[in-house]
């Protein structure tokens, strides 16, 4: 039988799988339970011929029976295995070969199952101290690994093992708890940490790689900036920053079987794109002397905390950025104005590239005009604004005669020029309604208002200001706050009489009246 190629690694016809159980008891010096491996032919799921048993130092385990339904843990290989390993280690180091107290070389052969060949000993450990490990005792894990790279590697399908404790001399019994496969420590963190604005909600996720759960954290030493802060189970860096400036942190993700980290650095910026004009109590204040007449320049003594440096230079009263100045080795820096006007101007330098822009020295002078300068003078300008205050409404018709109107027929006839003049001190638009009563003659009879259509509309002639609106039906027109001035707004309206068909002969009058109603 060729096992060379392991669970889902089948390259012969026969498929062998590595399955673990926990069935029987160990040989009589071992009282506990204890979870055995075994070899199965994964073509027909009966045990090998020779029902391999994996067990510790010549002591023969009872076999768990003839078939795969005994076996209950698969422990498949991987695409990327290409051997096999079996081991003693310390606890903890199971998935370290560099940390094995002994191994074999994981070579399987054709028709051979050396892994898990029948009466295991230490002797059969190839490498390492097997032989101080019986002599002296002590707590190891036993197990066996899928390797890759010609055994040079632990394979993704990682190892399987169980406890055992061995007494001075190689006496020994199983570790009650067995584990399965141990945990891939973190070796790389990935992510990002930028692109902070103070202010601005921020999230970003931080991930790894290794076995879960993985616990986040901050390494000693550094911080996440001001309002931000790292879920220690999800690798979230959220929150809203509430400082600008540089940051500097080293987050570790962190497991059972070790831990990962990665620096991070970078600043929080405000979203200002220039620092904000000082004045009065800004601090910082330093004494420019104005500059003489045609001057180019003005020196800006930031002092002896400024020596050295390269700083960036701003002006008002627009915001104008005169670029990058260095001093004369006193913190004295020399600026050029020759852009600035004549007039006064306030002066400040800052740190090129502080997101805050924190104004270093300030302070206000005033450049004297040359020949040619643009110059300026200032004028005071007064106006008081009067109004009539006017409010009034005239309709100019007094009577409308719509004359003979026969039964079930109609008449119309315009209403005339209804003025509105509203030139008010204040002004708070208005509403210009109509309202009429039923028609009644002498004898008692009466037609119902109803009998009456107005069509209101601008007067002849007149175009309505914007924020004066012509309406419909009763309500004629209206207005926001704009004045009509004294000239006033003019309306019309077509008003249209029809006869009810069994209306009674005779005269009939109404009154029609029209208000004007303040806002």
């Amino acid at each position: 039988m060729n096992i060379k190629k392991f669970g889902t690694i089948v390259a012969a016809a026969t498929a062998v799988s590595l399955l673990a159980g926990g069935f029987s008891a160990t040989a009589a010096n071992a009282a506990t339970t204890a979870p055995q491996f075994y070899l199965l032919d994964g073509g027909d799921g009966h045990l090998l011929a020779d029902d391999t048993v994996m067990h510790w130092d010549s002591q023969v385990l009872a076999t768990p029976g003839p078939t795969v339904d005994d076996i209950t843990v698969l422990f498949p290989g991987t695409p990327d295995a290409t051997g096999v390993a079996y081991f003693i280690a310390p606890p903890g180091k199971e998935n370290s070969m560099a940390d094995w107290t002994a191994s074999s070389d994981g070579a399987l052969t054709p028709n051979t199952v050396d892994i898990m060949s029948p009466n295991l000993t230490l002797s059969g450990f190839l490498f390492g101290n097997w032989a101080q490990v019986k002599a002296n005792g002590g707590d190891f894990s036993l197990g066996f690994a899928w390797t890759r790279n010609n055994g040079l590697n632990i394979a993704n399908a990682g190892v399987k093992y169980v406890g055992i404790h061995v007494k001075p001399g190689g006496d020994w019994t199983f570790d009650p708890q067995s584990s399965g496969p141990s945990a891939s420590a973190p070796t790389t963190v990935t992510g990002t940490v930028d692109g902070m604005v103070v202010g601005t909600a921020f999230s970003q996720t931080l991930t790894a790689d290794g076995t879960a759960p993985i616990t986040w954290s901050i390494k000693d030493g550094g911080s996440l900036p001001a309002g931000l802060r790292l879920d220690a189970s999800t690798g979230v860096v959220s929150g809203t920053p509430t400082a600008g400036g540089a940051y500097s942190f080293t987050a570790v993700a962190t497991n059972s079987a070790g831990s990962a980290e990665k620096a991070f650095s970078g600043t929080v910026t405000t979203g200002k794109t220039g620092p904000d004009k000082p004045s009065g109590s800004s601090a910082n204040k330093v004494d420019v002397a104005d500059p003489a007449k045609g001057a180019k320049t003005v020196v800006v003594p930031a002092g002896a905390a400024n020596k050295g440096k390269t700083l960036e230079a701003w002006a008002w009263s627009e915001r104008t950025d005169l670029g990058q100045v260095t001093d004369d080795g006193n913190g004295n820096f020399s600026v050029d104005i020759s852009s600035l006007p004549g007039g006064e101007h306030t002066i400040a330098l800052v740190t090129p590239g502080d997101a805050d822009f924190g104004i270093l020295a300030w302070d206000t002078f005033t450049k004297v005009s040359e020949s040619g300068d643009p110059v300026a003078d200032n004028i005071d300008l007064t106006a008081a604004v009067t109004a009539s205050d006017l409010w009034s409404l005239n309709a100019e018709a007094t009577k409308v005669d719509f004359g003979s109107v026969a039964r079930d027929k109609s008449v119309t006839k315009p209403l005339g020029k209804v003025t509105v003049v509203d030139d008010r001190n204040v002004l708070k638009g208005w509403d210009l309604t109509a309202a009429w009563s039923p028609f009644t003659n002498g004898a008692g009879d009466e037609i119902p208002a109803t009998a009456l259509a107005v069509a209101p509309k601008a007067f002849s002639g007149y175009t309505p200001i914007t924020g004066v609106t012509v309406g419909t039906g009763s309500k004629i027109a209206s207005s926001t706050a704009v004045s009509t001035l004294t000239t006033g707004a003019l309306f019309d309206a077509d008003l249209t009489f029809t006869a009810p068909k069994d209306a009674q002969t005779g005269d009939y009058t109404s009154t029609l009246t029209v208000t004007l109603t303040s806002k």
